[in-house]
């Protein structure tokens, strides 16, 4: 089997040697289908909505693909439309199986995150802050579960990944000492 996860549309150059391997998959990050929130988050990747169309190529061409939603965004809990409108965009052009991780707030990511959010309005703000919460992660989980299945979906993994904040999990395991 042979996995690829990209960003990139360029791998449509492939797709004659994708289509000859007996199991190839290809599997696209989008993490919105605003381009204005796509390019504020990745700067230099393509835009989501290219995005998408390459995983229509793919799957047009006969090649199994997937969307990788990472990191889930924050404002999805208090606007699950914006994730309902992903979703059935996923469904529009071919996606049936989608990957999904909540957001992953290591250290190095909150120091990045917080210089680009100081300029953000207050309520962007407080919704990555909410963000870093279990009640957060589950309203979401809830949110993801049904959409899925409205869009008929699977989500690889059977859950959407979290990854434990590397400061907590110290803290925990210095406390159980």
């Amino acid at each position: 089997m042979v996995r690829i996860l990209t960003k990139s549309p360029v791998v449509t150059r492939d797709i004659d040697l994708l289509t000859s391997l007996p199991r190839a998959e290809v599997g696209m990050t989008i993490t919105t289908t605003d381009n204005k929130v796509s390019r504020w988050l990745e700067v230099r990747a393509p835009l989501a909505s290219r995005r998408l169309k390459t995983l229509a190529e793919l799957n047009d061409a006969g090649i199994p693909t997937y969307a990788f939603v990472g990191p889930l965004l924050p404002h999805f809990a208090t606007q699950p439309e914006l994730l309902d409108h992903l979703f059935s965009r996923f469904a529009d052009v071919g996606v049936t199986e989608v990957f999904m991780e909540h957001i992953n707030l290591k250290r190095y990511i909150r120091e990045r995150m917080d210089q680009v959010l100081a300029g953000e309005p207050e309520q962007v703000r407080e919704a990555y802050l909410q963000a870093r919460t279990k009640q957060h992660r589950q309203q979401l989980d809830v949110i993801v579960a049904d959409l899925l299945a409205k869009h008929g979906l699977r989500l690889r993994f059977d859950e959407v990944v979290h990854h434990d904040d590397n400061d907590a999990l110290r803290q925990r395991l210095a406390s159980s000492a």
